[in-house]
């Protein structure tokens, strides 16, 4: 379970996010909406550790955040821009991705392989990111979060810019990893992706969330 209680975070005299509160247990989509500069990212950010809030909590399977090393161990995160080498293969990408997490030998070449084939990109593995189109880049994207199989998986517009048929890919691929007994946060735009995918949709507004209607 993620337990997210109480966050706080400002920039200079601006309260970005005030009071956050929420949990989910596994095997549930969370998606995080709200308007331009409403503190979604923010909130990514802080649950994935990559910003300290100003005061706050949020535990996942019991362990803190305050607790960097194990924490971040769960967790795997999908940035809005593509985090990929455009001159490495996909492979050589999932590889790097891989031996950050701290995987090696047998153990990497096997997530490697699981990666792939969740994100559906096992097709071109040896074909260069910059050679690939952008719905093909995102899904290698995705692939280089999941790698591991962490347990709590958060998603910053993953479906941005892409064509009908990425998309649909991408979101088939958000399912499996919810099948699977995994917990995905999302921040999306796209109403009807969040509606036909998210078991449960949190907005930010002022600070604070609310339950879409």
């Amino acid at each position: 379970m993620l337990i997210v209680k109480d966050i706080y975070k400002s920039y200079k005299k601006e309260t970005v996010l005030s009071g956050i509160s929420f949990d989910v247990d596994a095997g549930n989509i969370i998606g995080i909406s709200g308007a331009n500069g409403a503190g979604k990212t923010t909130l990514i950010n802080i649950i994935a550790s990559v910003l300290e809030p100003d005061k706050g909590e949020i535990t996942l399977n019991n362990i803190s955040l305050s607790d960097r090393s194990a924490y971040r161990n769960q967790i795997g995160y999908v940035p809005q821009s593509i985090a990929l080498s455009s001159r490495l293969s996909v492979y050589r990408n999932l590889e790097f991705w891989g031996a950050i997490r701290g995987l090696r030998g047998l153990e990497l070449k096997q997530a490697i392989e699981s990666a792939a084939e969740q994100s559906n990109v096992k097709d071109f593995l040896k074909k260069p990111v910059g050679q690939c189109s952008g719905g093909m880049a995102r899904r290698v994207n995705l692939a280089a979060g999941i790698i591991g199989n962490p347990f709590l998986i958060l998603l910053d517009e993953p479906t941005t810019g892409i064509d009908e048929i990425n998309r649909d890919i991408i979101l088939d691929s958000i399912r499996t990893l919810r099948n699977s007994g995994r917990i995905v946060l999302m921040v999306n735009h796209y109403a009807d992706e969040m509606r036909n995918l998210c078991d449960r949709i949190i907005q930010i507004k002022a600070g604070v969330i609310h339950d879409a209607p």
